[in-house]
């Protein structure tokens, strides 16, 4: 039998809780005032901005699922392997952007240190290329729009570079 406290127990528990949208549990699992960075989007306060954070995204994906592929802990660490599947369509914007009918399907990896039983922090990482990419903010990989988006960027770095160097301390 499993410790209730274990940290991969504590781990699992808090991902699927967010998945069932049990929103009591998701707050229970976190130490009150701990930090959730999820990284290059948002660094949440438990348990409040947590809860109204994945309240949201439930909003703006209604029919989001949640699925665990592994569970890895030690000491007091636990890793969570997940992934987040719906359709982008409900009636609130996700990270800043209006809802516009996307199929989502997201991997992602978080990383939780727990201590007596309640999260202490987590770092969560997902590939912000990827999502971009199926929020339709980037273009697809390999595509025409792709390789025009590149060449602008790439024809504009020598005068950002020039820029650069020419703004360092001792020029």
């Amino acid at each position: 039998m499993t410790n209730p406290e274990d940290p991969g127990s504590v781990a699992r528990r808090y991902v699927e809780a967010i998945g069932e949208q049990d929103w009591e549990t998701v707050a229970d699992c976190w130490r009150p005032g701990a930090l959730d960075v999820f990284v290059g989007i948002a660094d949440l306060r438990a348990p409040d901005e947590i809860v109204a954070y994945f309240r949201d995204v439930h909003v703006a994906v209604p029919d989001l699922t949640v699925d665990i592929l592994s569970v890895t802990a030690q000491d007091e660490r636990a890793v969570v392997h997940w992934r987040m599947r719906g359709r982008f369509d409900g009636t609130v914007p996700l990270i800043g952007l209006a809802p516009n009918g996307r199929q989502l399907d997201i991997l992602g990896t978080d990383v939780f240190v727990v201590r007596g039983g309640l999260i202490e922090s987590n770092t969560a990482i997902v590939n912000g290329l990827d999502l971009a990419r199926q929020l339709a903010v980037l273009p697809p990989p390999h595509s025409i729009a792709e390789r025009v988006l590149f060449g602008l960027a790439n024809s504009i770095a020598p005068l950002g570079k020039a820029i650069r160097a020419r703004n360092r301390p001792g020029k």
